[in-house]
């Protein structure tokens, strides 16, 4: 079966990734050991993984973290973070989309640690092992953030008639 967008959905995806950008680049803790930081931009894609499914997802993903390192002058880590967040995006999606609490929650540990493990590789590869290393911690701390914000808001926001991409 063929999937589309239409005119809605795309509207939604481009104001779900303008805001999960803006957010995460308003809250940002700079780590120096590996160039980077730590943000909310999980926070969104969960929710938008979750709340539309596993291709919406891969597009928040990917598009939100591509734009937040070039907004917020990592132009090195564009690349990395469009891979990593949107197969983050995706598998969550997959596994949380339309599903129990349990299977999303196994959908955010194993999209968390894509990107954990993601930015431990691409870390290393821009720098050093050490470097990458020293991502952990952070990386592990944006995760939770994101995964308690997402479960919090999920069933907010899936009370809210606005938030629908099946029209």
């Amino acid at each position: 079966m063929k999937q589309t967008f239409n005119t809605k959905q795309m509207t939604m995806l481009a104001v779900l990734i303008a805001l999960n950008v803006s957010l995460s680049y308003i809250v940002r803790i700079p780590v120096p050991a590996t160039n980077g930081f730590v943000n909310l931009v999980e926070a969104g894609i969960f929710l938008s993984a979750i709340l539309s499914g596993s291709r919406n997802g891969l597009i928040v993903g990917g598009l939100s973290g591509l734009l937040l390192d070039l907004l917020a002058g990592y132009p090195q880590w564009m690349i990395f973070s469009l891979t990593i967040h949107g197969i983050e995006g995706l598998i969550v999606g997959y596994f949380g989309y339309q599903k129990k609490l349990i299977s999303q929650i196994i959908g955010l540990v194993f999209g968390s640690l894509v990107m954990i493990i993601g930015y431990l590789l691409a870390g290393a590869f821009l720098y050093n092992w050490t470097a990458g290393l020293a991502s952990i911690a952070g990386n592990v701390a944006q995760a939770v953030m994101g995964l308690i914000i997402a479960l919090v808001l999920i069933p907010v926001f899936k009370k809210l008639p606005q938030i629908n991409f099946k029209n």
